[in-house]
Formats: C-alpha cells, sequence, structure tokens
C-alpha cells in the first residue's frame, strides 16, 4: 500500500473512533427528558413504550453515525420514536428530534441538508403544537432543534471540506512522485545513455582497427562491448520503467487537470492491483482520455470505471459533451493508444455514447501479452 492510502486509512480509521466516541457520549443526553419523565408519574405501558422505544431510537442513532451506511431507514427510525415518545409519554421527549437534526447536517451536505434539517424542525414543532403549542417548552425546544441542526450542517461542511482536502493532498503527492520518477528518468537517460552508446562504438571500432593477430586483445575488446551493451539495455530498461506511467498517477493528473478545466470528474474502482504492462495501457488511456475530454469535448462533468475481472480488465472514460473526442487531427492520439491495447492482446472503442457525450473504452488481458 503507498504512503498516502495508509495515511487515508488511517485518518478514516481515526474519524471512525472519534465518530463513535461522541455518538456514545452524545446519547447520555437523552437522560434529560427520561428524568423528566420518571418524575411525571408514568404508567406502567408508558414506561414499557419509553423503554422500547429508546433502545430503537439508540441503535437508529448509532447506525446513522456508522458513516457507510444507508441514512433513510435509521433517521425514519428516530423520527417515528421522537413523535411517538412526544405524544404518548412526555412532551419533553421533543428533544429528541435534535439527533435526527443533528445527523442530517453531519450526513447530508449542500441543499439537501438544509431542507431536511427545516423538515425536521418543522415535524418537531408540528408535533409538540399537538401537546401544548403554548408552552414555554414548545418554543425552546423547536428553536434548539434548528439552531441544533443548523450548526452540525456548518461544522459537517467543515468535515467534508477538510476530506476533501486530504483526498486532494494524497492525489497531489501521487501525482508529484509521478513527476519525480520522469524527472529521474530523463536525467538517467541524458547522464548515461550517451556515453555508453558511444563507448560501444569506440569499442568497436577499435576492433576493427586491430591487427588480425592480436587475438587476445580483439576478445578483450569484444568483452568492452558485450559488457557495454548489456550496461546500456539495463539503463534503457531502467528508463523505460520509471518512465511508464502509473494508474494511481494519471488518476491523481486528471483529478486535477479536469478540475482546472472546470469539469467535475467521478472515478470508480480507482484502488485495484494489475499487472504492470496493463496498468500501463490503462494509464496511457486515462491521459489521453482526459486530455480530449478537456480540449474537445465541452463537458461539465466526466467518469472514469475501471471494472478489474479474472480474464482481463476494463477501463472506461465518459462524458457528457458534445465533442467528438478526436481533436483537430481526428484519431492521432487514439491511434497510437489502440496500438499500446494491441500490443499486449487488447482492444479500443471510441465513439459517441447512446445517453449522450463521448465514450472511450479500453478492454485489456488480466496479464500484458
Amino acid at each position: 500500500m503507498h504512503q498516502p492510502e495508509r495515511n487515508q486509512a488511517a485518518s478514516c480509521s481515526r474519524a471512525r473512533v472519534w465518530a463513535w466516541a461522541g455518538s456514545l457520549f452524545g446519547l447520555l443526553w437523552i437522560g434529560l427528558p427520561v428524568v423528566d419523565f420518571a418524575g411525571s408519574d408514568p404508567s406502567a405501558w408508558q414506561v414499557a413504550l419509553v423503554a422500547v422505544g429508546l433502545l430503537v431510537f439508540a441503535l437508529a442513532f448509532l447506525a446513522v453515525t456508522a458513516m457507510e451506511r444507508p441514512l433513510l431507514m435509521p433517521m425514519v427510525a428516530m423520527l417515528a420514536v421522537s413523535v411517538t415518545l412526544t405524544l404518548a409519554a412526555q412532551d419533553s421527549f421533543g428533544l429528541l428530534f435534535l439527533w435526527p437534526a443533528s445527523a442530517a447536517g453531519v450526513r447530508l451536505s449542500g441543499r439537501t441538508s438544509e431542507l431536511v434539517v427545516a423538515a425536521i424542525t418543522a415535524l418537531a414543532a408540528a408535533t409538540l403544537a399537538l401537546t401544548d403549542p403554548d408552552s414555554a417548552l414548545f418554543w425552546s425546544i423547536t428553536a434548539t432543534v434548528f439552531a441544533t441542526g443548523t450548526l452540525w450542517f456548518l461544522l459537517g461542511g467543515l468535515v467534508r471540506a477538510n476530506a476533501a482536502l486530504r483526498e486532494a493532498r494524497a492525489e497531489l503527492a501521487e501525482l508529484a512522485v509521478a513527476e519525480e520518477r520522469m524527472r529521474f528518468a530523463r536525467d538517467l537517460h541524458d547522464l548515461l545513455g550517451h556515453d555508453l552508446s558511444l563507448i560501444a562504438l569506440k569499442a568497436e571500432l577499435a576492433g576493427k582497427l586491430l591487427p588480425a593477430g592480436a587475438d587476445a586483445a580483439a576478445t578483450e575488446v569484444d568483452d568492452i562491448k558485450r559488457l557495454t551493451r548489456s550496461a546500456l539495455t539495463q539503463v534503457r530498461q531502467a528508463v523505460d520503467g520509471y518512465r511508464r506511467p502509473t494508474l494511481a498517477g494519471e488518476l491523481a493528473g486528471a483529478r486535477v487537470a479536469l478540475e482546472a478545466a472546470g469539469i467535475q470528474l467521478r472515478v470508480e474502482g480507482e484502488r485495484v492491483t494489475l499487472d504492470p504492462d496493463v496498468e500501463s495501457v490503462l494509464a496511457w488511456a486515462v491521459r489521453e482520455g482526459a486530455t480530449n475530454v478537456i480540449r474537445h469535448s465541452g463537458a461539465r462533468h466526466a467518469a472514469i470505471t475501471i471494472r478489474p475481472g479474472a480474464a482481463g480488465a476494463e477501463l472506461e472514460i465518459s462524458d457528457d459533451g458534445a465533442g467528438n473526442g478526436a481533436g483537430p487531427e481526428p484519431g492521432h492520439g487514439l491511434d497510437g493508444l489502440l496500438e499500446r491495447a494491441r500490443s499486449i492482446g487488447g482492444g479500443l472503442e471510441a465513439g459517441a455514447a447512446p445517453e449522450g457525450g463521448f465514450r472511450l473504452r479500453v478492454t485489456v488481458p488480466a496479464r500484458g501479452g
């Protein structure tokens, strides 16, 4: 696992621990309406209703805290318990509306979060209005639900902005690594490639100029040629390895370039392990596809989907623009990409997508040919 991936995993783990700790602490505040309820001389069925309701509420809230789980069903359960206990047990249970309002502020974003917080506030007000609309409790709980939901909406925005910043830093780190590899490959080739080639030529010329009887010298010169060509081959192989683009590096570069061009990018299946030759072709596909989207599509949104499989892998780049993806010289970049794909037994499809826009699809075998 690369260092950015390890950092991201550690950050997610820490965030999950803090989320659970905060949830358990937050549930302690349910004790406020419970104390008020206990002093109201409740009946046996009310006590049973409150016990079951609070258990369901706590489980639903913890499910909402698990950020990877769907939000709808736990939120509905929390709201149902809040309404039921407020109407059937004690109006102070209207405080329970604070938890779904806070969850909506954190888990949702943008306009959706604003509307859901407003709807929960309205539901809390309507529920309390059925108990005693003129009481101070009605106004204090309604105002508290709205203020708390708004506060967590603002805090959730900060959390999402920090997460996006961490992701951007990881992508920039991947891009910096790729750029450094390219620089090292270029410098290595410039420093050693020319000299090794010249040594090989000089040794070959010296071999031709030696007297016919100087067998030992000729053998040594042949060894020089062989070793020099071997060293030159190894340098070229090392340079080719460093110059070979990586899928993670190209995806990071595509994100930065597309965002700079005002195009929203969605990536699916980026964390895959592939044969180096296969990964190289897909990396070139990402570079070519992203370049075409920026230069020729006029799109506002783009998507890159990677589908690995036992027999091979597929990479698809699509956009919602009106361009044909070819540019001023139709097919030149795609022809080069097709040659790369065919060199390892793969293929390429490019053209207008049925739903509109342009689509580039590259298929490659599981291992390079």
